[in-house]
């Protein structure tokens, strides 16, 4: 080997033992704690601390060598000792903040959290934390923090919806008031328990027109007959009459075709003035109604023990030459469920129209004042294959009324011989069959049936 080349080569060894003597030991212990070598990495570490014991990067790579191992009390005290040198570190305080969990020093992991939402207030990370307080039972720490972000347009609409809650809880109305009335305004249409839990502090402040105002706003929003009589109920029975009469009109007039579903619930609450008023409006608003309609309609007056309402629609009805079936079924309606003094107070205002729109009406009526055949001319316009099921016994029982045995049969025969009687009455022909003498005719009709 020349000289030359003799001297390049202890130079080169010269270098690399310089390097290696002179690179900071920090950084080898980075490269053993990347090999997963963490206990030779915190031997080096705490040598090196031995001689620089304020260094942040030596005690912040100690505390993550522990938490690699497991070792999470010494990795705690590691991070408290480099985050009072650098608290500005979100990383280190949030790892820390993990370390604390782990360990279960749950105050100390939710004093951790509560300097990571300061330092980063965000929606999501408030969130986080009140949750920890409210799981851990810190309801003051929960009021305090939600508080806190409140005015600063943090809070989602369920934060803001708990801190009125609390407040309300605590007794501090105005304040629940002012949180829960900015849930209102953001809130989506139609979400309810907010604002109900709002209309009762809304309540308890004597908010009348507040109440009025966005209760009808939440009603129309919510198009609900359950959440509109839920509010309107209340109101009512907060003493506050007059509001909770002008919901219930304005529901009304806002949803006619849902309206009645909420009128069973104010009877069954004890508050038939407000059923009733509900009940007047709807008869005098309405001009198109459906069998249904009509229906629940002289339920409801049933159930508000008040005859002169649907009395005073049918009266409208008959003055104003409307449709002569919705006529027709609301004199049924009428006479089936208030009886005699309905019939009484309408029978002169039943045209024969109307009569032939409801033949078995007329047939019923026809003989309960004793006319017999007018009854029959009746029954004979009716095609039992065009009546509701739930009105085919009802023709059968009036078919017995005029005829006898025999004829009834005849007839029910003749309709199953055209192809014409409803299935429900198969049994009730083989019945007829019986009653008529005719045991074959009834073994084949039950064959049938039985098919």
């Amino acid at each position: 080997m020349t000289t030359a080349r003799q001297f390049v080569l202890v130079v080169i060894v010269s270098l690399l033992i310089a390097v290696f003597v002179l690179s900071p030991r920090r950084e080898h212990a980075a490269i053993l704690a990347g090999e997963g070598r963490h206990r030779e990495a915190i031997a080096l570490l705490q040598h090196r601390l031995a001689g620089a014991p304020h260094d942040p990067d030596l005690i912040a790579a100690l505390g993550r060598s522990f938490a690699a191992l497991g070792e999470v009390h010494q990795a705690i005290d590691a991070f408290d000792t480099y985050l009072a040198m650098r608290p500005d570190d979100r990383a280190a305080r949030e790892r820390e903040a993990e370390l604390l969990l782990r360990s279960g020093l749950m105050d100390r992991y939710l004093d951790a959290v509560a300097r990571v939402v300061t330092e980063r207030p965000s929606p999501a990370r408030v969130t986080w934390l009140v949750e920890l307080y409210r799981l851990h039972g810190r309801v003051n720490d929960e009021i305090g923090t939600l508080q806190n972000y409140a005015g600063r347009g943090i809070l989602e609409v369920p934060e803001l919806e708990r801190l009125g809650a609390l407040l309300a809880e605590r007794g501090d109305w105005r304040d629940a008031q002012q949180w829960l009335e900015e849930a209102d305004l953001n809130a989506p249409p139609e979400t309810s328990a907010g604002r109900l839990l709002l209309l009762e502090v809304l309540i308890h402040n004597n908010e009348v027109d507040q109440i009025y105002k966005r209760a009808q706003a939440w009603i129309a929003a919510w198009r609900s007959p359950f959440l509109a009589g839920r509010v309107i109920l209340r109101v009512a029975q907060s003493g506050d009459a007059v509001t909770a009469s002008k919901l219930a009109l304005s529901y009304i007039d806002m949803m006619p075709d849902d309206a009645l579903g909420i009128v069973g619930l104010f009877v069954s609450k004890g508050r038939q003035d407000l059923a009733r008023q509900m009940l007047l409006r709807w008869a005098d608003g309405t001009s198109k109604t459906n069998a249904t309609q009509l229906h629940t309609f002289i339920q409801d007056s049933a159930l508000v023990g008040d005859v002169t309402v649907p009395l005073g629609k049918f009266l409208r009805l008959v003055r104003s030459g409307s449709d002569p079936a919705m006529e027709g079924q609301l004199a049924e309606e009428l006479v089936n469920t208030f009886g005699r003094p309905a019939l009484a107070a309408i029978r002169p205002l039943l045209s024969n129209e109307l009569l032939l729109m409801r033949p078995l009406f007329a047939a019923q009526l026809a003989l309960s004042e004793g006319n017999g055949e007018m009854a029959r001319w009746y029954l004979n316009q009716i095609d039992p294959a065009e009546l509701p099921s739930e009105r085919l016994m009802d023709w059968l029982t009036l078919e017995h009324r005029v005829e006898n045995d025999a004829d009834v049969y005849r007839r029910l025969r003749m309709l199953w011989n055209d192809g014409r009687l409803p299935a429900e009455l198969m049994p009730r022909l083989a019945d007829e069959a019986a009653k008529s003498g005719n045991v074959t005719a009834q073994d084949l009709i039950w064959n049938l049936v039985r098919r």
